[in-house]
């Protein structure tokens, strides 16, 4: 039976003994509590395993709460937080809520309450508010994108991969305003994974950017697809909420069939088709650990998605040209209309002037 993965919490506060009971407490109601006792402290530990949770007090000696907060929503925006502390203003409060904060307790709490909201804040990680229709996501990322001076518009040239036709062409239209996608180059002919022939032939994304752009933005969207292709699901549950069959992600689902076998002494054909080849030899390292987890469709798109980003961090930091990757999961509820589809993203990283920034976004 598969060992459900408990919750990783961070607790912050200087009053040492507060803090290590706390996570003592916590310990004996199976969480995986660890305390440190400052915001640089907080900060180093966050950089060596970074939790699902933390817990943070305001108040403290040298960095204060907020400016952890602060840096932890730049540089971890997947952490989920919660305020706990002695001390706090309306002025506080206000900020919290505008960096996410999930609540913001008085101390003391009752520790059957704060192991309750701890729940609550670990399972809005990968719950359904956090995945966006496109129509609903591109304003979002948009009004992200002009708080950091950056206009897309008939400006900015788009490529695509690894994402359907009628998806990318949506997102597409709507990111670049103009009514069509005909300002995006389709890069859907390197396949499910960027690697290979395609990549190598791709070259720095300066190479396809028309002249008649003037200090133009290249658009990276990397979408990974999750699916409910009935052919494929092997009796696994997507933790993305699949609720209808999909014919996307049948590719990853055919890997993970293919790995199944293998493990069962099956030997399966040589792959001919080249964007299968690349993608199952990239995965392959990845495969056991991924057929072991509660949702292995998830945690395979998750792997292609991490592996795909890496390979587009290197090359955008590369270039010369000012870029924005848009990395996430797309998971198509009904494959041909996208506006009945969901965008979960993963990382949004801008480059430029040799700089990588990324959004958090939520």
């Amino acid at each position: 039976m598969q060992e459900e993965k408990k919750i990783k919490v961070l607790l912050v506060d200087d009053e040492e003994t507060f803090a290590k009971t706390l996570s003592e407490r916590l310990t004996t109601r199976d969480l995986a509590s660890e305390a440190v006792f400052g915001g640089t402290q907080a900060l180093e530990s966050i950089g060596a395993d970074e939790p699902d949770v933390m817990v943070l007090d305001l108040k403290m000696p040298g960095m204060d709460g907020m400016e952890v907060l602060r840096r932890v929503k730049k540089n971890y925006p997947n952490i989920r937080t919660i305020i706990l502390s002695g001390h706090g203003t309306d002025t506080d409060k206000k900020e919290a809520a505008e960096l996410g904060v999930v609540d913001f307790l008085v101390k003391p709490a009752a520790i059957n309450m704060l192991t309750e909201k701890i729940k609550v804040a670990f399972a809005a990680k990968s719950s359904p508010e956090m995945m966006y229709s496109y129509n609903d996501f591109v304003p979002i990322l948009k009004k992200h994108l002009n708080n950091e001076g950056v206009t897309l518009g008939k400006n900015a040239l788009g490529i695509k991969c690894f994402c359907r036709d009628d998806n990318q062409d949506h997102i597409g239209a709507l990111l670049m305003s103009t009514g069509s996608s005909t300002g995006w180059f389709d890069l859907n002919a390197f396949g499910a994974f960027p690697a290979g022939r395609s990549l190598e032939s791709l070259g720095p994304p300066s190479h396809h950017i028309p002249e008649l752009l003037k200090d133009p933005w290249t658009v990276v969207l990397h979408a990974t697809h999750v699916g409910c292709d009935s052919k494929f699901t092997l009796g696994m549950t997507d933790r993305y909420g699949m609720k209808k069959p999909s014919a996307s992600c049948g590719l990853l689902a055919a890997i993970l069939k293919r790995h199944n076998d293998r493990r069962n002494g099956i030997i399966p054909p040589v792959l001919r088709d080249f964007e299968m080849h690349e993608t199952e030899k990239a995965l392959l390292p990845h495969l056991d650990k991924i057929q072991e987890t509660a949702y292995p469709m998830a945690a395979i798109a998750e792997k292609l998605q991490e592996l795909g980003c890496d390979i587009f961090d290197a090359l955008l930091k590369e270039s010369g040209t000012k870029s924005i990757y848009i990395g996430g999961i797309n998971v198509d509820y009904e494959a041909e209309n996208p506006a009945n589809n969901f965008f979960v993203p993963k990382k949004v990283f801008l480059y430029e002037g040799g700089i990588r920034r990324e959004l958090a976004i939520n």
